[in-house]
């Protein structure tokens, strides 16, 4: 039986719908499953149809959340964030005035460059996972981007990668590494002599993806819990720290503003005194 609400709504029937536009909207399985917690979990708290919600009634659930459930910023940030787009999804402005509170800047985690070297020699044994890993530490990719990667999106002729409709729905182009290249032909070889067929490049999930590579860092002895996201902020990080332009990491990384890209350099403080000796003032 579905959970009725005291006004007669049904708050499975709201949040599935919910749901399923997210996916619709093909955001991660991650997204899709805490979305629709922070829906069921306030539609049971307002006990009506999001139709009926006032603004004053999401201040008081804000309200609730901090002082009697003591959500910390990053929880309450994540909360708004949420509420905001079921709200959107029924087409209501309601929430569009709840500020989500300011999170603390947290600096990036990251893998150094033999930790990373371990890591590809971990996955090694396994073509897919291989190559997976090699895109993902090289080209920095998201793994929304590299799940949705197409078999034509590889060019071999100008060793460019497609990144198709990326976060903000924007395209560009990746440089494919020549081991990377490597890694992604063996794969592609061994998919023809077992005959699949498929247009997707690596036809996986993201929960698929982030398990190669916490199983290879485990396999590599990396103690640390690593995840995909985390080989993305070591490509740029080792890219900053070996002297590559910001404005470059910022277009490969696919940034909006190369302010979201200047975080790294508060990563690689060696970067920095390297910089500042090399430029100095000689007063």
């Amino acid at each position: 039986m579905r959970p009725i609400g005291a006004t007669g709504f049904s708050v499975t029937d709201m949040v599935e719908r919910f749901q399923r536009k997210l996916q619709a909207e093909e955001r991660s399985p991650c997204t899709v499953k805490q979305y629709g917690h922070i829906a069921r979990t306030f539609l049971a708290f307002a006990q009506k149809p999001l139709e009926d919600v006032t603004a004053r009634d999401l201040e008081s659930y804000r309200e609730y959340l901090v002082l009697q459930r003591h959500y910390a910023k990053n929880s309450l940030y994540t909360t708004i964030r949420g509420l905001a787009c079921l709200f959107r999804s029924y087409g209501l402005a309601t929430a569009d005035a709840l500020e989500p509170p300011r999170r603390p800047e947290r600096l990036p985690r990251y893998l150094n460059e033999e930790e990373v070297h371990r890591l590809l020699a971990a996955v090694a044994p396994s073509p897919r996972d291989s190559a997976i890993v090699h895109v993902l530490a090289f080209g920095g990719l998201r793994v929304g981007e590299l799940c949705h990667l197409k078999v034509e999106d590889i060019e071999f002729e100008r060793n460019l990668l497609h990144v198709r409709s990326g976060k903000g729905d924007k395209d560009r182009e990746v440089v494919l590494e020549e081991r990377s290249r490597a890694a992604i032909d063996r794969y592609v070889t061994e998919r023809r002599l077992t005959g699949t067929v498929n247009d997707r490049l690596f036809p996986v999930g993201s929960v698929t993806v982030e398990r190669i590579v916490r199983r290879g860092a485990a396999d590599a002895g990396i103690p640390r819990r690593v995840t995909p996201h985390m080989l993305r902020h070591t490509l740029a990080t080792t890219l900053l720290s070996r002297g590559c332009d910001i404005r470059y990491i910022q277009k490969l990384l696919g940034h909006a503003s190369v302010a979201t890209t200047q975080i790294y350099t508060h990563v690689d403080t060696q970067a920095l005194r390297d910089a500042y000796q090399r430029a100095k003032p000689q007063y």
